[in-house]
């Protein structure tokens, strides 16, 4: 199973309806894809967008802007972590960031790399089905 989860978390001072997410995860998408044996279709992505978040010295123009790749690591994978990282920065700063400091805030991304763990170790997948109607 190859199933990677991408997380964008946002402070709650970010005007969200402001943002195009589509586009943004369309092109991060396009990036992960890259990867060796990289499965996109079966990425869940969503961006949480929190109550609170107390960044620095509580400034509120200040954000957060957070974005995290969880993966099953392997040798191939871990030599392509600091080239997809800065890929995926580089895709913030040319989509999301400027539509966030349009809004008055400061925008300084970071993205986080980390592994799943052993498979079917530490990680649990619901059994829910699906129907598609």
């Amino acid at each position: 199973m190859n199933m990677p989860q991408l997380t964008l978390t946002i402070s709650n001072n970010i005007n969200a309806t402001l943002i195009d997410f589509n586009h943004l995860f369309r092109l991060i998408h396009e990036a992960l894809s890259t990867v060796p044996d990289m499965d996109v279709n079966t990425a869940h992505s969503g961006v949480i967008q929190e109550s609170f978040s107390y960044i620095g010295l509580d400034n509120p123009h200040a954000t957060k802007v957070y974005l995290q790749l969880y993966w099953l690591e392997n040798t191939a994978r871990a030599a392509l972590k600091s080239a997809l990282g800065n890929a995926f920065l580089t895709i913030i700063d040319n989509t999301i960031a400027s539509e966030i400091e349009k809004q008055g805030l400061i925008c300084i991304p970071r993205v986080r790399i980390a592994n799943l763990g052993e498979l079917n170790q530490d990680y649990f997948i619901g059994n829910k089905k699906i129907t598609q109607k």
